[in-house]
């Protein structure tokens, strides 16, 4: 049981700039009361529980999304597995059991939209009742807005599956990433004279097909590349996406390696070439546009 636990709760898929709002302010407020912040979030998302059917992608692996709250400074993460039997939890004992019994908590930090308990019957007014009881205290932030508009998981999703990175970026706080682990291609691209790491990606939101410019951090550096996304039309159909990046300024393996990238620039979209060296050609130009290639 953490001491003087100051807790917030979410989803906190992207951990974007609102989130890390929360998390920063239940942060803050730990270490001026001495105490313990705590950041409590779900896996799997309820939406893939409740109504999988309509269920978005998520917009990071869970293993990225502990990492960046941790990053932001959390002492504790708690990630609970919400279960169907979980969702029936009447807010009331979601305040009494989880809040109370189990955290202790002295403070929360939510969002002033924050709902919770079966069918998100549990709205602000409610956790400042419930909680008042046991004596906890509510802080309540106002949504974070970009232009006209909160930032939330929905509209970055959008943004991403239309290609709008530096959109996306902004809400963020960091660039789109995707990740996944190196696995075996068939070495195509290393016979057209440009190696490729091939990427078995995580089951997350994918940006349209084509040509990006990206960075990733290996063994301590950064390498910027090229990543071409989609389904290889000059070489045939079939098999499904497939991700590839080129990484001109890296030696060594990576096979067996999970690894994140960082889109930086969307380049053009995928299409099919005439021949060989048409596609060589065009490989040639991109490097060029990004300068990593003379």
């Amino acid at each position: 049981m953490p001491p003087r636990a100051v807790v917030t709760i979410g989803m906190f898929d992207g951990v974007h700039r609102a989130h890390q709002r929360l998390i920063r302010t239940a942060v803050r407020l730990a270490r001026r009361l001495r105490g313990t912040s705590v950041a409590v979030t779900f896996d799997p998302d309820p939406q893939l529980v409740l109504d999988p059917r309509h269920a978005p992608p998520p917009l990071m692996p869970l293993a990225r999304r502990l990492k960046l709250i941790e990053d932001l400074g959390a002492h504790l993460i708690w990630v609970i597995r919400f279960t169907p039997a979980f969702s029936r939890i009447s807010p009331d004992e979601f305040i009494r059991s989880l809040l109370w019994r189990q955290l202790r908590a002295r403070w929360v930090v939510v969002g002033d939209a924050f709902a919770f308990g079966k069918d998100r019957r549990g709205d602000l007014s409610l956790l400042r009742r419930g909680g008042s009881s046991y004596g906890m205290r509510i802080m309540a932030l106002p949504a974070v807005r970009s232009g006209d508009a909160p930032i939330s998981s929905s509209r970055i999703r959008r943004l991403v599956q239309h290609g709008a990175l530096a959109e996306a970026r902004q809400l963020l706080g960091r660039h789109v990433e995707l990740s996944g682990r190196v696995v075996h291609g068939v070495g195509r691209a290393s016979r057209l004279g440009f190696p490729t790491a091939n990427i078995k990606l995580h089951a997350t939101l994918l940006p349209p097909h084509g040509v990006y410019r990206v960075v990733t951090s290996l063994r301590g550096r950064r390498h910027e590349g090229l990543m071409n996304l989609g389904t290889r039309p000059t070489f045939g159909r079939g098999g499904g996406v497939v991700c590839e990046v080129h990484l001109p300024r890296f030696r060594g393996q990576l096979y067996g390696h999970t690894v994140t990238l960082s889109l930086l620039e969307y380049l053009r979209r995928e299409r099919r070439f005439t021949d060989r060296d048409a596609l060589i050609r065009q490989i040639r130009r991109d490097l060029r546009r990004v300068k990593l290639l003379p």
